[in-house]
C-alpha cells in the first residue's frame, strides 16, 4: 500500500512537470529599443543613413532567430547572428532604399522561438524625386544705359554650359530674384547671363525638395542634412540629427547609439 501511494504521488509530480516545464531551463523574451522608425525625406534611387534598433534577449534561455526580413523599399543589415544568449543583444541597422517617389510604409519582420513571433517593427519615410537642373542660369542684370535698378533674366545653359540639363542640384531653394518672378534655385551652382555686369546667377533646379535626415541618422560632411526641427549634433561616435531646442524628440521614434551603429559600418 505504502508504494502504491509513493508511486501514485511519482505519476502526479511527473505528470505537473510535464504540463508546468520542471527542470527547464527557462524560455526566450524579446524587446526592441524602438517599435518604429520614421525616416527624413530621401531620394528615389539612392539610400538615406541608417536607423538602429537593438533587439535585445530578455528571456532566460537563448533566442533562435530563424529571420529578419524587411518591406520593400527599406534594407537592413544587422549583427544578429542564429542564435542570442539570455540577457544579450544586437543590432539591425534599417535604411530607406526607395526605388518610387511618395509616402512609403513597411516593416522590419522578426522569427524566432520566442512567444509572440514573429515579431515587427514598423517603418515610414518619404521618398522624393531627385531634383536635377534644367539647364537655365538666372540671375540680375541691368541693360546698359539703362535705369540703375536690376531685372532678372534666364538665359539657356549659361556661359560655358554651366547648367547641364539633368545634372543634380546639390541645395535647391525657392528663391525670389525679382519680387515678381520666383524661381527653384541650386545655389551650390554660379553662372552667368548675357550683359551681367558682375552679377552672375545660379541654375535653375526642377524641384525644391531634398533628400534630409531625422532623429538618429548621420549628419555632416556631404551627408544629407538635417529635416526641419532637427540640428546636426556632435558624437563620440559621429554627428546625428538630434531635435533642435525647443523641438519635440516625438517626432522620430527612431533609437540610436554610435557604438552599436559603428558595428555595421
Amino acid at each position: 500500500m505504502k508504494f502504491t501511494f509513493f508511486a501514485l504521488l511519482g505519476a502526479i509530480f511527473l505528470g505537473s512537470c510535464a504540463l508546468s516545464g520542471c527542470g527547464s531551463s527557462g524560455s526566450p523574451s524579446v524587446a526592441f529599443s524602438a517599435n518604429s522608425l520614421t525616416f527624413g525625406n530621401e531620394e528615389e534611387g539612392s539610400t538615406s543613413e541608417p536607423l538602429l534598433i537593438t533587439l535585445t534577449n530578455s528571456g532566460t534561455a537563448p533566442l533562435t532567430i530563424s529571420g529578419i526580413a524587411v518591406s520593400a523599399n527599406f534594407a537592413q543589415t544587422n549583427t544578429c547572428g542564429a542564435t542570442l544568449a539570455a540577457g544579450a543583444n544586437c543590432a539591425i541597422n534599417v535604411t530607406l532604399a526607395p526605388n518610387t517617389a511618395g509616402s512609403l510604409t513597411g516593416t522590419v519582420t522578426f522569427t524566432d522561438n520566442a512567444v509572440g513571433s514573429p515579431q515587427t517593427v514598423s517603418l515610414k519615410g518619404t521618398a522624393v524625386t531627385p531634383s536635377t537642373l534644367t539647364g537655365v542660369c538666372v540671375g540680375a542684370y541691368s541693360l546698359p544705359g539703362g535705369p540703375t535698378g536690376f531685372s532678372c533674366h534666364p538665359e539657356l545653359a549659361g556661359p560655358g554650359g554651366a547648367c547641364p540639363v539633368g545634372q543634380p542640384a546639390v541645395t535647391p531653394a525657392d528663391v525670389k530674384v525679382c519680387s515678381y518672378l520666383p524661381y527653384i534655385l541650386d545655389s551650390s551652382t554660379h553662372c552667368g547671363v548675357p550683359y551681367v555686369r558682375g552679377l552672375g546667377g545660379n541654375c535653375q533646379a526642377t524641384s525644391a525638395v531634398v533628400s534630409c535626415s531625422v532623429q538618429g541618422q548621420q549628419c555632416g560632411g556631404t551627408l544629407p542634412g538635417c529635416c526641419s526641427g532637427f540640428t546636426c549634433t556632435a558624437g563620440t561616435g559621429g554627428s546625428f540629427c538630434q531635435p533642435a531646442a525647443g523641438a519635440s524628440a516625438s517626432r522620430a521614434s527612431a533609437s540610436w547609439s554610435p557604438t552599436l551603429a559603428d558595428k555595421l559600418r
